[in-house]
């Protein structure tokens, strides 16, 4: 089989309702590619702003942003070629369990990477663990810039009403809110992902998506186990509620672990000391304070108001797909 010239596919790796993704063999280099196929029966701006993001992501030359090889279009067909990453992704690790070291260097890898897609004015918008995906060597890659945005786009409309389709279960309370929102939004995607990492199991749960997204926004920041609370002053700043309060320079992400790990190299599942909420780096000072209890009220606070309109809004629109991804 043949759709895009140049690639035999050989199977089907996922399907959504927007997009397939097919293992193919590139035939002018004799290599397996992950070939990304969009519905051609896609609104055209979405199929033309899938092309625009491509060649944008295809720029990003990072050992953790996933390579693309080919941007294009054949007849009806809308596709991009990408590295074959065989590895599994996050979310299979994370349910056979992870240590906090090797969690935490994932973290760290995938931090770095975002300080490079959010230095090019874009915003990834769905940072979830079925979206980081292995190589080989255990390189955790990130993938899926499907559904990503520029900010100078967002900057220029000044509103959101577009939202990101993200997943509730990672998605900032200002995203779910319809709130404008910036690059913050995937560092606190990027801080649930870190706490359930750690500790097993979401920050914030439901029995429906509304439920997850009013508890997102209605509960405090859940403490983590005693062994683990040195790293409690950055987790409070990478999903702090108040978008103000957030950490916005994924580098800040990178020297609190990599000094972490520096001062823990034994760090290990059965032990891990207590150390400073005070930290530094070769690169500067990096100070991480736990975010207090008031501040966290008050961002609970303010988001009551908003929670039976968006029950409303949500269970309505459930209906309609508004959780219908690309993949």
């Amino acid at each position: 089989m043949s759709v895009i010239k140049g690639y035999k596919i050989q199977g089907i790796l996922a399907k959504g309702g927007m997009a397939t993704i097919y293992i193919a063999m590139q035939e002018s280099l004799k290599r397996q590619a992950a070939l990304k196929i969009l519905d051609p029966k896609l609104d055209a701006t979405l199929l033309e702003h899938f092309l625009d993001e491509s060649r944008i992501i295809a720029s990003l030359k990072h050992p953790n942003i996933i390579p693309v090889y080919d941007v294009g279009r054949v007849g009806i067909h809308f596709y991009h070629s990408m590295e074959y990453l065989e590895g599994g992704d996050l979310e299979a690790r994370m349910s056979e369990g992870l240590d906090p070291h090797t969690s935490l260097e994932i973290i760290l890898e995938l931090a770095d990477a975002l300080y490079l897609v959010h230095s090019k004015g874009i915003i990834h918008g769905d940072i979830k663990p079925a979206n980081i995906v292995f190589r080989s060597d255990d390189c955790p890659v990130l993938t899926d810039f499907g559904i990503s945005k520029r900010t100078e786009l967002l900057d220029s409309t000044n509103s959101q009403s577009n939202n990101i389709l993200a997943s509730p279960s990672y998605a900032s309370p200002e995203m779910m809110q319809g709130q404008d929102f910036d690059q913050k939004v995937d560092i606190y995607s990027l801080g649930v992902m870190l706490y359930e990492m750690l500790v097993g199991e979401k920050p914030f749960k439901g029995a429906t998506h509304a439920e997850i997204v009013a508890n997102s926004i209605q509960q405090s920041i859940p403490l983590l186990p005693t062994s683990l609370r040195a790293i409690q002053p950055l987790l409070d700043h990478m999903m702090a509620k108040d978008h103000e309060e957030r950490i916005g320079d994924a580098r800040m992400i990178s020297r609190y672990i990599k000094k972490y790990l520096r001062d823990h190299p034994n760090l290990s599942k059965a032990k891990i000391d207590h150390q400073s909420e005070r930290e530094s780096s070769n690169n500067g000072e990096v100070v991480v304070e736990y975010v207090s209890q008031a501040k966290k009220q008050k961002a609970i606070t303010s988001s009551n108001t908003l929670l039976p309109i968006l029950i409303v809004l949500l269970s309505a629109n459930v209906a309609l797909a508004i959780w219908y991804f690309i993949i």
